[in-house]
Formats: C-alpha cells, structure tokens, sequence
C-alpha cells in the first residue's frame, strides 16, 4: 500500500489553483483587449465605408483606448509580481511592486469610463438633435459624469495619507480601512446609476416613432447593447465583496479582471451600433421604382461611367420607410434637400414621422450617354456605399 501510494501522482491544488487563476487573468484580458480595440476600427471603416467624415464622438471614444490600456497592462505586469499567488508566497519586494501596479491600475478606470460616457452622449446627442429638452437632459448626465469621474480619480488617490503609503508600509501613514471596498462600491454603484440612467435616454424617443412595434423594439435593442457593461459592472461589485486585504495577490484577481473588463465592454458595447454599414448589404432593398437598382445600404449594379455626378431620392428607403417633409407629407428632392443619405424621425403634430433621404451617385461618361439616360436606356447607378442612419425628435 505504501509502494502504491509512492508511485501515484500527487497532484498540487494550491499550485493548480493560482496557476489556473493567472491563465484566467492572461487570456480574459488579451480576449477582450483585442476585441474592443477591433471594435473601434471596425468603426473607423464603417465611417469610411458609408463615405462619412469621422465626427467627434468618434474621437472620444479614441480616446477612452489608451486609458483602458492602464488597467490591462497592470494586470499583466501584476502577474509577474505575484498575482494571482498567495500573499504569503509573494516576497516583500514584489509585493511592494504590485501594490504600486495596483494603485496605478485604479487611475485608469475613471477617465475612461469618462470618455466612454461623453462618447455615447455626444453620439445620441447628435441623433436626437433637434429635441431641446433631450439635449438639455444629456447636458445634465454628461455633467453628472464629469463630476462623478473628478470625485472617483481623486478619493481613489488619497485613500492613503501619504499617497505613497499605499505601496510602501515602512513610513509612517494611514489609509482608510477596507478602501478598496467601500470606496470602490461607492464610486461603482454611483457609476452604474449614470450607466442605467444613460442607458434608458433614447427609450422614450424611439417609443413616440411612429413606426411598428417591431423597428422600435429593433431600435431600442441597438441602444440597448450598452446593458452588457451595467452586466459587468455588476459582476465587479460581487468581485469587491471578496476582496481580502490580508491576501490581496491572491483576492485581486477577480475584481482587477472585472475592472478592466467594464471598460473593455463599455468600448465594444459603444461602437457597435455603428458598425450598420458594414452589414447594410445583408439587407435587401424594396422602393418601389428602384428595387432592381438598389441593393441592400445603396449598392446598385449598373456600369460605371464618367466624372459628373447627380442625386435622386427614391420614395422609399430599403428598410421601407416613406420620405415625409415637416408637414407630414411624402417628400420630393425638392424638399429633402441636400442633407446626405439619412433616415430622419421627425414628430409632426403629434406623432413622429420617418424621412430617408438616400442619393444616387450616377456618373456619366458622354454626352452621348447622358442623352441615352434622358430616355431610359444604357445608364446603370451607383449608389453610395452606406446609408447613414439618424434620429431626430422634435419636441
């Protein structure tokens, strides 16, 4: 009995644990490093792709990417210093490393989060444009944000006194007990009430549309992808709840994931809604007068010709939705103007009506077959490639 028990393999839990606690570490954060930042790209194509210019929150939300490179970078530099290890089993000057990465780690949740907000106001800001009330209301959220960011950077950074006694015990200082929980659940729960209360703003708008229940649960479900990072931030505040100080390396693990993947999901979940484009051609067109000419975001089949250019607007877009002026009539080109291809949600009286505005990009290689267009013949369209989807309300 003991020969067998000699030759049988022993296996190490304690070792299997922390290693398998440092693969989730490794792989978690890389997954979701790689797939917001191929989120935003994805974004800039689109952009490109529906031959729109890149606007402001476009910009923004570059720029939540470095900061949200602070926390991931953290973790993989933590990992090297005792992360995801037993405290006990972490030398004194490692784990004076790692708590300085932790303290750098928090710098970067706040501004980020910040950026991804402003980014997601300013885009529905744009949208519902016209509607005074709902600018002023995202004027009070954007303020709510700011001063939200200001007070967690800060009560983050002097949770010790001096700051660098967070990191370093040999000095004399104090920190406030349990700060990591208790004002990193205060700065969370504040945060995620800006997240649900950010996250229901265009609920009403699109609710008034008068379209079928069926585009408005549509619309509002695109909105809706923001709900993933209300999910995380959730889950991250169950992560605090099990953080202990006398094992910090250890206990960390889970809460340093879930802080950077809120704002890793917070990115991804922002840029979505404006990848359209790029499966615009999955859809198929059905105007009435151009249902053989456009496909899908605009694309029609027909020969490319030469250098002028000019616009019609079909009654319909491909989504089907009728062209209406102000007044609630069916739009000409006259009316439509030159505003570029959109879909606009207008309330007349007191319902909302829906206008898309798409142009036709038709190039001519002659005379010859300009005058074949005039008649109905030896002239194919191009349409331009996307179709940019906007909604306005007029309160």
């Amino acid at each position: 009995m003991e020969a067998r028990a000699f030759l049988e393999p022993r296996i190490d839990l304690a070792s299997a644990n922390v290693n398998t606690r440092k693969t989730t570490v490794l792989v978690s954060t890389t997954i979701v490093l790689v797939v917001s930042h191929l989120s935003y790209i994805l974004r800039l194509w689109a952009r490109k792709k529906s031959t729109q210019k890149i606007m402001p929150d476009d910009w923004v939300m570059g720029a939540a990417l470095p900061f949200s490179w602070i926390p991931a970078v953290c973790l993989y530099y933590g990992l090297t210093v005792g992360l995801g290890e037993h405290q006990g089993d972490v030398s004194k000057a490692d784990l004076k490393k790692f708590n300085i990465s932790l303290f750098v780690l928090q710098r970067g949740n706040p501004p980020c989060l910040f950026c991804i907000k402003t980014s997601i106001l300013m885009f529905y800001t744009r949208i519902f444009r016209t509607s005074r009330t709902f600018r002023r209301v995202a004027l009070g959220a954007w303020i709510y944000t700011l001063l939200w960011a200001i007070a967690a950077f800060f009560s983050n950074m002097l949770q010790c006194l001096p700051v660098s006694f967070f990191w370093d015990k040999d000095q004399p200082g104090s920190c406030l007990p349990n700060a990591l929980i208790t004002i990193g659940l205060t700065n969370g729960v504040l945060s995620f009430v800006g997240d649900l209360f950010i996250l229901a703003m265009p609920v009403p708008m699109v609710w008034k549309l008068q379209i079928d229940k069926r585009r408005k649960l549509a619309l509002i479900g695109i909105f809706l992808l923001g709900g993933f990072v209300c999910l995380a931030s959730v889950l991250r505040f169950i992560a605090l709840l099990s953080i202990n100080v006398k094992d910090i390396t250890f206990t960390q693990v889970d809460p340093g994931i879930w802080t950077y993947l809120e704002l890793g999901i917070g990115i991804t979940s922002g840029n979505l809604p404006l990848l359209r484009p790029l499966f615009g051609n999955l859809m198929k067109g059905n105007s009435k007068d151009y249902s053989s000419n456009i496909i899908s975001n605009g694309l029609a089949s027909g020969n490319r010709l030469g250098p002028s250019t000019r616009s019609r607007n079909p009654p319909f877009d491909p989504n089907g939705f009728e062209r209406m002026t102000d007044r609630g009539i069916p739009a000409d080109d006259e009316s439509l103007g030159d505003t570029g291809s959109e879909i606009e949600l207008r309330r007349v009286g007191e319902g909302i009506n829906v206008k898309t505005d798409i142009n036709i990009k038709v190039e001519e290689q002659s005379l010859d077959q300009q005058d074949s267009h005039t008649n109905g013949r030896g002239m194919g369209m191009q349409a331009k490639d996307g179709i940019r989807t906007m909604v306005k309300g007029l309160m």
